[in-house]
C-alpha cells in the first residue's frame, strides 16, 4: 500500500512541475527549466516552513517521520493552484497582453488565495500529525 501511495505522489508531482512547465509558454528551454526549477523549490521551501509550523505540538518522532510524504502530497497542490495561475500573469504582463495595474491586482488576488489555501493546508496538515498520534497511541496502548 506505501508503494501505490507513494508512486501516487511522484505521478502527482511530475504532472504537475509538467503543468508548471507548460505554463511558461513560449521561452528558451534553459529558462522554462531554471524557473521550473526554482518555482519548485521555492514552493518546497513554503511547505518545509509550514510544516514547521504545523508541527508544533506535535510529538517529534512523528512529526519527523511524516514530513517528507506530507510535503511531496501537498506540493502539487500548490504548484497547479497557485504557482500556474501565476506564472501565466507573469507570461501575459511580458507578453504584453495585461496592463500592470491588471497585473497587480491579480496577483494580489492570487496571494490571497495562496494565503488561504497554506492556512487550510496548514490546519489539515496539524490533522493529520494529530491522527498519526492517536493511531500510535491505540497501536501502543490497544
Amino acid at each position: 500500500m506505501e508503494f501505490i501511495t507513494i508512486g501516487f505522489i511522484v505521478i502527482l508531482n511530475i504532472v504537475a512541475i509538467f503543468i508548471f512547465y507548460k505554463s511558461l509558454g513560449k521561452m528558451e528551454i534553459k529558462n522554462k527549466l531554471a524557473i521550473t526549477l526554482l518555482g519548485w523549490i521555492l514552493m518546497y521551501i513554503i511547505l518545509y516552513i509550514l510544516y514547521g509550523i504545523s508541527s508544533n505540538g506535535v510529538e517529534e518522532i512523528v512529526a519527523k517521520a511524516s514530513k517528507q510524504l506530507l510535503i511531496f502530497a501537498f506540493l502539487p497542490i500548490n504548484i497547479v493552484c497557485t504557482g500556474v495561475p501565476m506564472m501565466i500573469q507573469f507570461r501575459k504582463l511580458k507578453g504584453k497582453e495585461i496592463k500592470n495595474e491588471q497585473f497587480k491586482n491579480k496577483m494580489i488576488i492570487l496571494g490571497i488565495i495562496a494565503i488561504i489555501i497554506l492556512i487550510i493546508e496548514c490546519i489539515y496538515i496539524k490533522d493529520i500529525q494529530k491522527g498519526i498520534e492517536q493511531f500510535k497511541t491505540i497501536s501502543i496502548n490497544g
